[in-house]
């Protein structure tokens, strides 16, 4: 009875270990991919989206300018992680990224400027074993900041 009782017991905390280590990987590829995005490195971005994520980064990049990345040049986005929501299964997680330093999405002819803080939600599935971010549209801020 105590040999079944431990051994549950040691499954139990193994399983507990498992799911820790699939959080903070989740958590930490929807980091990465933050930092890659917010600061306009796409490729760094794509290596961390799913495939249909693609037309995403593609559209992001094409309304990029030199203005906005001369911008980040100075002041680049920085990314947290602050909170993770484990969804209907033990393959999706909504990761919630704090980003400061954000260029301000604008309107053409108009200054570039950035957002001292703002607050995203990531979505990252498990595909083949790998956390990756799935973009359904182009991120949008949780909270407004009030500049």
């Amino acid at each position: 009875m105590k040999k079944t009782l431990v051994l549950a017991l040691s499954l139990l905390l193994a399983a507990c270990d498992m799911i820790q280590n699939d959080d903070n990987e989740g958590t930490s590829t929807a980091v990465q991919w933050g930092e890659a995005f917010f600061n306009c490195d796409y490729h760094a971005a794509e290596a961390l989206c799913t495939p249909e994520s693609r037309r995403w980064l593609q559209f992001a990049a094409s309304n990029t300018t030199q203005q906005d990345l001369d911008l980040l040049k100075h002041h680049a986005a920085q990314v947290e992680a602050t909170d993770f929501f484990p969804e209907a299964n033990d393959t999706l997680r909504v990761v919630e990224l704090v980003v400061c330093n954000s260029v301000k999405p604008t309107v053409a002819g108009e200054e570039p400027s950035q957002i001292d803080k703002a607050v995203f939600h990531t979505t990252v599935v498990k595909r083949n074993g790998s956390w990756l971010v799935r973009m359904a549209s182009l991120p949008q801020s949780e909270k407004q900041s009030h500049d």
